[in-house]
């Protein structure tokens, strides 16, 4: 087995949950080609002494962990307005490049992140849309693009968290100069999603948005928002002033799709008693397949492709037992939100193998690239013109 030392830019909430990955991927996964070991992470000073807490090299300088001559592979767990230099960054130091979601904080940065990656086939160039990673998602797709429930009719995608009240504080992802907003934090997720089961994306759409919480605390000082998302989303005032909110707290969007389907996307971080419920509805001319988070390790599925009548009605079926490439515990051990970032690292060593190898990177379950992720952001820059604009927009208009 080879080792890569791996780097890492940004300690919040999700550098934490990645760390954990990179150091499962030997114990979940006997058959990886490639052993992440961790190696620097660009961190706040507030955040170093939990990254080297995890097993992590802490540094405050960004291009040196970028340009460290050991470190094979950059993964970009900052903000979202610093995706854009971070990863073009790492890729014109020869490092493949690991990218959280949104790819970036508009479109211009995002076309332009897609147009680099294409410059280096020989890198990977990877975004976390983490529940391609889940087994329930990866048969969901297989039965969707099998043909076997014929053409895809409606689609009902809605991603409900309830974290985002009025006594959540203030941070980047309440901030449109850094890339916040419920639509690019859940609704990415949901387009991608949409994607990777159906095959389709939007080819037109109008959308509605709006800011439930019109001002937050938000602190004086640079800070980590690991605390505040961990901890639940409760803090205190103290060290923090009151401004105005300028990005959605939820959005509402229809579109259509091809062969005339139609759908409807719903994101919000104010539903209350809403953990992670990230799911859709996909209704099929002989069948329906429904999915939801809060119980990720099955798909509920209704087979209509038969004439016998007595055979038809929902099946709700255990899918972290299927036959697939990610890893399981005995029958009835479950698997969590953790056990997906663990897959997604072990695609990725796959997906590096393969293009160090010189031979064709084969998935069931793809990795979503920086042109996926940039198709994405086209959706969602289609949805703000729609909302600025109060009309649809074509997606073919959305360069």
């Amino acid at each position: 087995m080879k080792e890569m030392k791996v780097s890492i830019l940004g300690f919040g909430m999700m550098g934490v949950i990645r760390g954990l990955a990179y150091r499962g991927v030997s114990g979940y996964y006997k058959n990886t080609p490639i052993q992440p070991v961790l190696g620097d992470a660009y961190c706040l000073e507030a955040e170093a002494a939990g990254a080297k807490g995890h097993g992590w090299n802490a540094s405050s300088d960004m291009q040196a962990v970028i340009k460290n001559p050991e470190t094979r592979y950059i993964d970009v767990c900052l903000p979202n307005a610093l995706h854009h230099d971070a990863a073009i960054a790492a890729f014109e130091a020869g490092k493949h490049v690991f990218c959280e979601k949104p790819l970036s904080a508009n479109l211009a940065e995002g076309k332009e992140m897609a147009e680099v990656a294409d410059k280096y086939p020989n890198l990977l160039n990877s975004c976390n849309f983490i529940y391609r990673r889940c087994p329930a998602n990866v048969y969901a797709r297989k039965l969707a693009q099998s043909g076997k429930f014929g053409k895809l009719l409606e689609a009902r995608m809605y991603y409900h968290q309830g974290w985002g009240g009025p006594d959540t504080p203030g941070s980047w992802r309440f901030e449109r100069a850094h890339g916040g907003g419920a639509a690019g934090d859940l609704g990415s997720h949901s387009l991608d999603m949409l994607y990777y089961v159906t095959g389709q994306r939007p080819i037109e759409l109008c959308a509605m948005q709006t800011t439930h919480i019109k001002q937050r605390w938000f602190p004086t000082q640079i800070m980590s928002d690991a605390g505040v998302r961990v901890g639940g989303g409760k803090a205190d005032n103290t060290g923090k002033e009151l401004r105005n909110v300028d990005v959605d707290d939820a959005m509402r969007v229809m579109f259509t799709l091809a062969d005339g389907a139609i759908g409807t996307l719903s994101v919000t971080r104010n539903a209350q008693g809403s953990e992670n419920q990230n799911g859709y509805e996909l209704f099929f001319e002989k069948g329906s397949i429904k999915f939801c988070f809060d119980e990720l390790n099955y798909l509920n599925v209704y087979d209509a492709s038969t004439d016998d009548d007595a055979a038809q009605g929902w099946s709700k079926i255990c899918c972290n037992r299927g036959p697939y490439r990610y890893f399981t515990f005995a029958g009835g051990h479950m698997d969590g939100y953790r056990d997906l970032t663990v897959n997604g690292i072990y695609e990725n060593m796959l997906a590096i193998e393969a293009l160090e190898s010189g031979v064709a990177y084969e998935s069931e379950s793809p990795i979503a690239t920086f042109r996926d992720a940039y198709n994405v952001q086209r959706t969602l820059a289609a949805c703000d013109k729609s909302i600025a604009e109060r009309c649809w927009v074509k997606l073919e208009d959305i360069k």
